[in-house]
């Protein structure tokens, strides 16, 4: 059975799982919901152990590695995987005015999902008829404010933006709050430090102040960002490898967090110059 095949299966029930709970929820009988949902689970954890394996070293590749992989996290070998909808930069937009915006869709996804959770455990507690009166009302607001509250944290502390124009790069990892870098300041800084793609912080650039972080770990909006932006820099592209399948204490992980200490004392050796 093809990878790609085996993904869409185990991404379906879990599809399936999720709304069964919200339809047993409306039908009063939520605890079939809870069973189907835990029986769909394990049936798809089942399908991804025993199907989605590399077909080079032929071991199981874990769920939370399947989403947005490329990679085997095994051997390295190339699965042949096609682009995942889901990813660190869901969106890369070319504006009227001819510069690029990519951003995250983490907080997006956590308020959506923390949303319809919180809401059915309201279901489930006082029944469907009674979430639009009183009590039930209050608690679906809440439900929905709380959503917000963790959507917004989750794109504080895992989510951020970028945007490219003509003569600056912006990054942002507040919501509303951008740090500028003009293009001209980063391609004199690009020419004495290369950039490279760092496995688990991603494409690392020299700016004025250290350097930047741009977590590209996508097939999508993220690398479609990253091409226009090592164009601009005169640079030459990367191959971006999904940062969720590396381990900081892994081999590879700890010769990238070398390779970053060695392009930060270049700086400390300049400045001691």
């Amino acid at each position: 059975m093809k990878l790609q095949i085996v993904k869409r299966i185990s991404f379906i029930l879990s599809v399936l799982g999720l709304l069964s709970i919200f339809v047993f929820a409306f039908t009063g009988r939520i605890e079939y919901g809870w069973l189907l949902f835990i029986a769909l689970m394990l049936l798809s954890g089942i399908i991804n152990y025993f199907f989605f394996r590399c077909p080079h070293c032929k071991k199981p590749i874990s769920a939370n590695s399947s989403v947005n992989q490329k990679y085997c996290p095994l051997c390295g070998a190339d699965l042949n995987m096609k682009p995942s909808l889901f990813s660190y930069y869901r969106k890369c937009a070319k504006k009227k005015d001819g510069s690029y915006q990519a951003y995250s869709v983490v907080g997006f996804a956590v308020f959506v999902v923390s949303t319809i959770v919180i809401a059915m455990i309201v279901v489930a507690i006082l029944g469907f008829d009674s979430i639009f009166k009183g009590a039930g009302r209050i608690l679906i607001i809440m439900s929905v404010v709380l959503g917000i509250l963790l959507g917004l944290f989750c794109r504080c502390i895992a989510g951020s933006s970028v945007k490219l124009t003509d003569d600056m790069l912006y990054f942002s990892r507040l919501p509303f709050k951008w740090k500028e870098y003009p293009l001209e300041e980063l391609k004199k800084l690009a020419e004495k430090r290369p950039p490279f793609y760092h496995v688990i912080r991603g494409y690392v650039i020299a700016v004025p102040d250290g350097f930047l972080a741009i977590p590209v770990a996508s097939y999508r909006g993220g690398q479609e960002f990253l091409e226009k932006l090592t164009e601009v820099l005169g640079q030459p592209m990367v191959d971006v490898r999904p940062d969720i399948v590396i381990s900081r204490h892994s081999e590879e992980g700890k010769k990238a967090e070398e390779e970053l200490e060695s392009f930060l004392e270049y700086e400390e050796k300049a400045e001691v110059q």
